[in-house]
């Protein structure tokens, strides 16, 4: 079970599938103290409505843009918890669509680096904390494919 006494970390945290997961953890798990990693934090569209709910909710929400990509930015965050690290919920990912004739090397890596560059660093900065769950969202494009999302396959895959 989560700890209601720790943090979570949502990675996307302002995305689409990061605030339902968000009310959901804060709804049916308890979950009082969240950290919401995305590129634009509280510059996200919605952002200041979404932490106006989960704080309604019961949830101390600390929401802050995030390079996830950059190890070090992504360490500084974690190093300013307030309470333990207790679960990590990766979610963020980015798409570049083009035909793999068209797939250019930083189409490729902009989203690999957001998928799975992210998951390494995480996996690395979070090895010795004592995780109830270290849950990573992946697109079912990993398995079955989808035109024109050849790097977003390859990233969800990894």
């Amino acid at each position: 079970p989560l700890n209601p006494n720790g943090t979570v970390l949502i990675t996307g945290g302002t995305g689409t599938l990061g605030t339902i997961t968000a009310k959901h953890l804060t709804t049916h798990h308890n979950t009082r103290h969240l950290l919401l990693l995305s590129r634009r934090g509280p510059d996200a569209p919605d952002a200041t409505e979404l932490t106006k709910e989960l704080t309604e909710l019961g949830a101390t929400v600390t929401l802050a843009a995030c390079d996830l990509t950059d190890r070090a930015d992504l360490e500084r965050h974690l190093a300013a918890l307030d309470h333990p690290l207790t679960a990590v919920f990766h979610l963020a990912g980015v798409t570049d669509d083009a035909t793999i004739e068209n797939l250019t090397p930083d189409q490729l890596h902009t989203v690999v680096a957001t998928k799975a560059d992210t998951a390494h660093h995480l996996h690395h900065l979070t090895r010795t904390t004592d995780l109830a769950t270290f849950t990573h969202y992946s697109s079912l494009t990993a398995t079955l494919g989808n035109p024109g999302q050849a790097n977003y396959a390859a990233a969800n895959t990894y």
